[in-house]
């Protein structure tokens, strides 16, 4: 035998013994095993998944009602289980329910104080929605920011001549962009990063993530989430949990995957998104993904080979589409700070073709930056993009992208409420400080002087 086929079966071997070492260390690290408190999923008008686990297999049962002292509904799995998921239907909107998880011989007491959850309304009311970016490194930082996050919130009720009440829900909609489990994604690191820290908020509010680049490097996210997939939620049935819609109130909510499903402009996910938003009847339309069209933080969107083009991708693919349907906001992770444009449009280009052109509107100040659209919905409005990266860990970067109007290298969250025809939303950062606030109010009266894109 040669020496070069000698080479080519020992590289073959090597590369073998790789694929084989490397898909038993990611089945291991997504295997979901050890106790997990019981936490809410996918919940809706008229639906809520509970899930929990334990070490040993057991056939799971959940109790709920209206009343924590008579919870008469009873929901029994249909096989042992130590991962148990229960579906529960036939529920009243705008309602808030009580449950206990167990098995045949008794209930779990441990967590029943925070064992509750709100459907989503049939009617319109005030909606507060909390944002967490790149949360996936658990440790100080992000305890900060989760602590003065719902600190403010709880503070701050989002109708101020209303006294909040422990009965309310702090959070209507709770949406992460991703990243939430460093490095790697693992069964463990999502325990450590997010059932334990936010096990609390858990337990009583479903958590809404979009696919980060880091959670794709095991199976766990998938495992651990129920998301949507035949428009349970609202909007039009995606037929997979990467990327799906959410009806709350008078706000819709476009989840989108910019890590692993396909990019293209003639791909599933596009053809799923401009359905979408063309059976949109909603007013408002905020939209959220991992990777940021628009950033010079720790990631640079100029960059074709940084996050292997998938900013590029977002940008000159599905930015056209989302203006196109008048979206008003855009929410991404992955930059590990706060970045935050003004109302702009048809900018899908490298920041250097940014201009003054594509700026729809600066807004004008007051307590908050303010800005004005048109009702109702249409074409190439404007629309504010925002990084909230910073939710665990805060990286440098220039942060000099033209297309944005404030930069941030601290951690924090975001706080949006949005109030009949007014979106407000706030960066707080790890001490409890407003440190970006803006405004985007609609009016069937306003007229804008910008004339739209030609592209």
């Amino acid at each position: 035998m040669s020496l070069i086929k000698k080479l080519v079966k020992f590289l073959i071997f090597i590369a073998l013994a790789y694929a084989v070492g490397r898909f038993v260390v990611v089945f291991q690290g997504s295997l979901l095993t050890g106790y997990r408190a019981p936490y809410v999923q996918m919940v809706t008008q008229d639906s809520a998944v509970i899930r929990w686990m334990t070490e040993d297999s057991e056939l799971g049962v959940v109790r709920y009602g209206e009343n924590r002292e008579h919870m008469p509904s009873i929901m029994l799995e249909g096989s042992s289980n130590k991962n148990h998921i229960v579906r529960l239907t036939n529920l009243e909107p705008g309602t808030r329910y009580y449950y206990q998880t167990g098995k045949v011989s008794g209930y779990d007491n441990r967590h029943i104080e925070k064992q509750w959850f709100y459907t989503h309304p049939d009617t319109v009311k005030p909606t507060r929605i909390w944002v967490i970016g790149d949360s996936g490194d658990p440790g100080p930082v992000a305890d900060q920011v989760r602590d003065s996050a719902l600190n403010w919130m709880r503070e701050n009720p989002i109708i101020a001549d209303e006294a909040s009440s422990d009965a309310d829900p702090l959070i209507d909609i709770w949406i992460a962009l991703g990243d939430l489990a460093y490095t790697s994604g693992t069964n463990a690191q999502f325990q450590a990063a997010l059932f334990e820290p936010y096990g609390d908020l858990l337990a009583n509010t479903a958590i809404w993530p979009v696919y980060g680049n880091h959670d794709d490097r095991r199976w766990t996210y998938f495992r651990v989430f129920d998301l949507p997939q035949r428009g349970e939620a609202g909007g039009v049935a995606s037929k997979t949990e990467n990327y799906y819609a959410i009806d709350y109130s008078n706000v819709h909510f476009v989840m989108l995957d910019s890590q692993e499903s396909d990019r293209s402009k003639t791909g599933k996910m596009a053809k799923w998104l401009q359905r979408d938003l063309a059976e949109n009847d909603k007013p408002w339309v905020i939209v959220a993904f991992h990777h940021p069209p628009y950033t010079k933080g720790s990631h640079d969107s100029d960059e074709e080979y940084d996050s292997r083009g998938r900013m590029q991708d977002m940008r000159e693919i599905f930015l056209p589409m989302l203006e196109q349907a008048g979206v008003d906001l855009v929410l991404s992770g992955h930059s590990h700070m706060y970045e935050r444009s003004h109302l702009i449009d048809c900018a899908y280009g490298t920041s250097t073709e940014f201009s003054e052109e594509n700026i729809v509107s600066q807004g004008f100040e007051g307590k908050q930056k303010q800005y004005q659209k048109p009702l109702p919905l249409g074409a190439h409005q404007g629309t504010i993009y925002t990084i909230s990266g910073s939710s665990s860990k805060v990286d440098n970067g220039p942060m000099d992208h033209p297309a944005h109007h404030i930069g941030l290298r601290e951690a924090g969250s975001m706080v949006i409420d949005v109030v009949g025809n007014k979106l407000t939303a706030r960066f707080v950062n790890n001490e409890g400080q407003v440190k970006d606030e803006f405004s985007i109010t609609k009016d069937a009266e306003f007229s804008s002087a910008y004339q739209g894109c030609n592209r």
